[in-house]
């Protein structure tokens, strides 16, 4: 057998070294490599051949390390490194970037739209199946794009292709990079990178659902609905909590109504670690409604006075605390200038002969142990400070919400997802031979709303009127 050279044959060194010096001489086989003067049947072979086929791997080895190189400053560039998802297509000008492909972007918008109406990825599986419509392979191939493998039915929607496109960050604009690695250059199998390891670009691509949306649908998959033992799901599965212990309220039935209880009661009746909470569905069901109802009201009547309460008692509660905490960061900030200087200072009188390295490095580490500290403490205050910003967008975002809706009629899981973050049950108190019970709603985004009276709103608009007549004035 002859080559042109060893690295025409092969250039892993262990499986080339091991057929040039065992494999063919036990099977009879002459190898020769002309231009490295290898011959397996001569004593005038090239001695130094395990050499040459250590070098001949590690060009191709140097090789991989500067692709890699090269895709990672792609791929912090925010350029596409693989093919675009379901619902996006290749630019043709610039095969990096992404454009939106209409037809199958809507079926994606609707996927997440049954989600926010409390269907499960086996309930949208099914829905696209009756409605017939094309798996993303399916879709690909009929539009021409090469694709592995199309099933055999091009309806029959997989769960898990359901909830791949429901947790994919890349329908919000976001390129999401290195999500797997090979072993190493002589193997192709890809194992997954830890989530912290990858690269997130923002704006890398339009986005086909809103950020907020895909948010709400990332809390909704958190909380699955799954039946209980007598096949009843509920909306509000997973959005109730106990008030006392924390637990979530669990789906139960008897008597022919549905109700939930503190699932931690449920587990420790016996040694009474909390009591049952226990609330009717349909009971809840109209109380919700109502708040709802009567919130969605107050805010089209009294938007701005909603806007200016909700500012004025988030900044108002906390102007004193973040003014202090701005003035500790400055202070702070200060400090660690005053370390770096003081640092030089040590330095140079290390390398001057004024003070000894025992001192030098017992200052040194109080120092550096000090800007450490420092720099945790800037951190975390910038960030307290920031989420007041933080808080003030949260308004707008609700007031967005309820600009979808003109009037609530009948509350359902779209709308339930879209208006509630969670709500709190309180147990029930007899007062006054009557039984009340207190429920919390948290509203997305802000949280318990205080509503006020019909009267108390019209008293702060006229307030409101007054002041900003005062300021133009």
């Amino acid at each position: 057998m002859t080559q042109e050279d060893l690295s025409r044959f092969g250039r892993n060194y262990i499986e080339v070294g091991s057929y040039s010096e065992i494999i063919y001489p036990e099977a009879g086989v002459r190898f020769i490599a002309i231009m490295d003067n290898v011959d397996t049947g001569s004593l005038e072979s090239n001695e130094f051949a395990a050499f040459t086929n250590l070098f001949n791997e590690w060009y191709p080895k140097s090789t991989s390390k500067k692709v890699k190189e090269v895709k990672k400053a792609k791929g912090l560039a925010g350029e596409h490194l693989g093919a675009p998802p379901y619902g996006y297509l290749r630019n043709p000008d610039d095969k990096t970037r992404w454009l939106v492909d209409g037809e199958a972007a809507a079926v994606v918008r609707r996927i997440f739209s049954l989600c926010m109406q409390g269907k499960g990825v086996s309930a949208i599986a099914t829905t696209l199946w009756k409605d017939r419509t094309l798996t993303p392979s399916a879709y690909k191939a009929s539009k021409g794009i090469g694709v592995a493998k199309v099933s055999e039915d091009p309806y029959c929607w997989e769960t898990s292709a359901v909830a791949a496109i429901l947790e994919n960050v890349a329908y919000i604009g976001i390129t999401e990079s290195f999500k797997s690695t090979r072993l190493g250059f002589k193997s192709k199998k890809r194992i997954p990178t830890a989530k912290d390891r990858r690269a997130y670009i923002e704006n890398a691509h339009a986005p086909i659902i809103d950020r907020d949306i895909w948010e709400k649908v990332q809390i909704i998959r958190e909380n699955k609905r799954r039946p209980n033992k007598s096949g009843i799901t509920s909306m509000f599965s997973g959005l109730l909590y106990c008030a006392d212990c924390g637990a979530k309220l669990s789906l139960a039935t008897a008597n022919g109504y549905a109700h939930f209880r503190c699932s931690q009661y449920k587990r420790t009746s016996r040694t009474q670690n909390c009591t049952q909470h226990y609330i009717r569905e349909d009971a809840l069901n109209q109380l919700v409604l109502k708040q709802l109802q009567h919130f969605l009201s107050y805010l089209q009547q009294f938007e701005r006075v909603f806007i200016r309460r909700q500012i004025d008692t988030t900044l108002a509660e906390r102007r004193y605390e973040l003014s202090a905490k701005q003035k500790q960061i400055e202070k702070d900030e200060k400090r660690m200038d005053e370390l770096d200087r003081l640092f030089r200072k040590i330095y140079e009188d290390n390398v001057s002969g004024k003070l000894n390295d025992e001192r030098f490095c017992k200052l040194s580490d109080g120092y550096e142990a000090e800007q450490g500290q420092l720099k945790r403490e800037i951190e975390a205050l910038t960030a307290e400070v920031s989420q007041a910003d933080m808080e003030v967008t949260n308004v707008a975002k609700l007031i967005a919400v309820t600009k979808k809706y003109t009037r609530i009629d009948e509350l359902t899981p779209e709308i339930l997802n879209a208006f509630v973050d969670k709500i709190v049950i309180h147990e029930r108190e007899k007062k006054d031979g009557k039984r009340t019970q207190q429920i919390d709603i948290y509203y997305s985004y802000v949280g318990i709303v205080d509503i006020p009276t019909d009267e108390e709103m019209r008293e702060m608009e006229r307030e409101y009127m007054r002041r900003t007549t005062r300021q133009t004035a």
